[in-house]
């Protein structure tokens, strides 16, 4: 992979780059004195289609939650369902101590971002440059909302209007704690026709493309 291949999409793109809806992720923040720090998380979610919004949830004690209060950034980084970069999201979850920067010990690539202080992944295949709207704590966890500033990609995974290539980029779920090491591929893709017929269907086409005039 190469850095001059990682390539800026339009903010009209951003919603059908972060597809589907939610994601395993590595985030990637920096504390005031800029020092960086990774973290898997499972449920990374698009919660707005525009402007697009991400949220995620954390630990109330964790290093990227001390982080996001200090700086109030955050990228989202996105893997594809390939074993080498899932074996490095494992190790980046490892709960390493503060100050050590879990890309070098996953053998992870700092790619500089453009909007916000922390790095993008080099290795990861989408990349999403976030400030924070909103955080909100309750029990040991905080959920955190960011506002996207900007999103990249590697140039070959998006056709001419920003629709990512499901077979290239091959989105990631992990199954979650109990299954321990388990992701699961979410490329399979199936379009279906509208069955329904009646005044609903217009309307529901309408606001669909009030948002994406580029279909």
């Amino acid at each position: 992979m190469r850095a001059e291949d990682v390539v800026y999409q339009p903010e009209k793109y951003w919603d059908r780059l972060f597809a589907p809806g939610g994601h395993a992720s590595m985030i990637t923040t920096v504390d005031k004195d800029g020092r960086i720090n990774a973290a898997s998380y499972a449920t990374t979610v698009r919660i707005v289609h525009n402007p697009v919004h991400i949220a995620f949830t954390t630990a109330l004690a964790g290093q990227t939650a001390s982080n996001i209060r200090e700086t109030g950034q955050f990228v989202v980084n996105l893997p594809a369902f390939e074993r080498d970069i899932l074996e490095k999201v494992r190790v980046v979850g490892l709960p390493f101590a503060k100050g050590i920067n879990e890309l070098d010990k996953a053998g992870l690539t700092a790619l500089p971002s453009s909007f916000v202080k922390p790095p993008r992944i080099l290795e990861c295949t989408r990349h999403f440059e976030c400030e924070v709207v909103w955080t909100k704590d309750w029990l040991n966890r905080t959920m955190v909302v960011g506002n996207v500033l900007g999103a990249s990609v590697h140039s070959d995974l998006v056709d001419a209007k920003g629709y990512i290539l499901w077979d290239k980029i091959k989105p990631v779920a992990f199954c979650g704690a109990p299954y321990v090491n388990m992701f699961a591929g979410s490329y399979e893709t199936m379009e279906i026709d509208m069955t329904y017929e009646g005044p609903e269907v217009v309307a529901a086409d309408k606001s669909v493309r009030s948002y994406f005039e580029d279909m």
